[in-house]
């Protein structure tokens, strides 16, 4: 197919991907890492850098463009999920036109449904948060080595350059994407010395660019205690689990869900992405290791790009966990995935396709669950508060400080709010002459809720569940009847 055609297929890709992560963005309930995002975004453009220097483990390209979205859209989770839903997007495209290129149009095919459906990609092109966009540059970083490889054209290596740049200010996660390119280079590749040389020379130009943001990142790392990643599973190897349920969009946790669909679509999900993941490796390991064949190159280096992004922070995780949260960094790689999964039906068709179809069906299933899947619970919560509030003539509401933006968000309410807090003057006071007041906590023992119900006549309650955190309990109390 000639890249005209293959591009005008890639264009309807991209079309076909729009029109499912455009669908119901705002639908989803805004959550704690997306309100950061939209704190964060929502600053001035020349303090955004400075703001995450100062707190956080995040590089700034994404709040960059978030900034700009909503200052042309307006303050809403909307516009905070555009970036995402558009790099998801092209990421369809790009998937499609990758595989094309690397094997032949039916890979390409293939691939671009595979990711089309995904509800894992799905779910993270409707999240105000990075991952998206660093899923699109490591699938464009790749492709632009492998351009280079084939190639060695200047035009090439600028585009990788400022690729891989953006993708290190996007997530730190790049960097495992760049070390998955030198061993690529390094184990394989059918480049002379002088070749090689030129892309030495652009690995250093990155490590350059990158200096600022990795001073950044070393000094909140030490500065960080081990204890603010208590939330992030211990390494073990019942993670390559995980990840095959990941990557077949049969399990996953996102903000305070978990996405499952019935234990035998997981069973089947897993066996198919595994055979991908075999058949790849088959396929990688046979001779000529350096026949020069598209297919025989491509799914060479597209399958190292893919296991070093996952394998080498994995293996680092046993010393530092927080490096490897199963169910949300590697979907970066996961667009490497995708194409893969078109590489392997060029052979044993009788056995790849079927594999193939199975992926795409059973994630066309589960888009569509999806889009009836709730993964926070804020946006019911303030709408059950509203709703409450108004009926019962409720003036006052308690609730944690750290749940006020997203209470507020959402909550249009007029009620006064205070600050959980232990009881003590003022609160104590005024919660003890109220004649009635709504407390919101999250859904663990808590001494305050303790209080409440002893002291109190709780006439409602109402548990809004958080499988992954951020479990919330509603309750309505007034004052007991004086005994006679």
């Amino acid at each position: 197919m000639s890249t005209l055609k293959r591009s005008i297929v890639a264009a309807l890709f991209i079309l076909a991907g729009t029109a499912v992560r455009f669908y119901h963005l705002e639908d989803q309930s805004l959550w704690n890492d997306e309100m950061f995002s939209l704190d964060v975004a929502s600053t001035a453009l020349v303090s955004i850098q400075t703001k995450l220097v100062a707190y956080y483990h995040h590089p700034p390209l994404f709040f960059y463009l978030a900034h700009v979205t909503l200052s042309w859209f307006g303050q809403t989770a909307w516009a905070l999920r555009f970036p995402s839903a558009l790099f998801g997007s092209l990421t369809v495209g790009l998937v499609c036109f990758c595989a094309g290129k690397l094997f032949n149009p039916r890979a390409g095919i293939i691939a671009g449904l595979f990711c089309l459906f995904s509800p894992l990609h799905l779910a993270y092109s409707q999240e105000g948060r990075p991952y998206a966009l660093a899923g699109f540059l490591c699938l464009s970083s790749f492709y632009l080595l492998y351009s280079n490889i084939q190639e060695k054209k200047l035009h090439w290596m600028i585009l990788y350059i400022v690729t891989l740049v953006a993708l290190l200010y996007t997530h730190h996660w790049g960097i495992f994407v760049v070390a998955s390119h030198v061993i690529a280079v390094a184990l394989f590749s059918p480049a002379s010395w002088m070749d090689k040389r030129r892309l030495l020379i652009s690995w250093m130009i990155v490590g350059l660019a990158y200096l600022p943001e990795l001073f950044a990142l070393r000094s909140q790392m030490l500065t960080t205690s081990a204890d603010g990643w208590f939330w992030v599973d211990r390494p073990n190897f019942n993670e390559v689990y995980h990840l095959l349920t990941l990557f077949s969009g049969t399990y996953f946790k996102i903000a305070s869900s978990v996405f499952e669909l019935p234990v035998y679509m997981q069973a089947v999900g897993i066996t198919a992405i595994a055979l991908v993941i075999a058949i790849s490796i088959g396929r990688a390991a046979s001779p000529p290791w350096r026949a020069r064949s598209n297919g025989n190159v491509g799914g060479k280096v597209v399958l190292i790009c893919f296991s070093g992004t996952l394998l080498v922070p994995f293996l680092i995780s046993f010393f530092k966990p927080e490096v490897f949260v199963w169910y949300r960094f590697p979907v970066i790689g996961f667009p490497l995935l995708c194409v893969l999964v078109g590489g392997i039906t060029e052979r044993w068709k009788a056995l790849t396709i079927p594999a193939a179809v199975v992926l795409i069906v059973g994630g066309s299933v589960g888009s569509v669950q999806y889009f009836s899947w709730s993964k926070a619970n804020p946006k019911d919560v303030a709408a059950y508060v509203d709703t409450v509030s108004r009926q019962q003539h409720v003036r006052m509401i308690i609730r944690p400080k750290e749940f006020a933006p997203l209470l507020n968000y959402y909550y249009k309410g007029d009620a006064i709010q205070y600050d959980e807090a232990y009881l003590e003057t003022p609160l104590g006071e005024i919660v003890d002459t109220a004649a009635s007041f709504m407390y919101i906590s999250l859904d663990v023992p808590n001494e305050i809720r303790a209080y409440m119900d002893r002291h109190f006549e709780k006439t409602t309650e109402r548990r809004f569940p958080g499988e992954a955190h951020m479990g919330m309990v509603v309750g309505m109390y007034r004052q007991k009847a004086e005994e006679e």
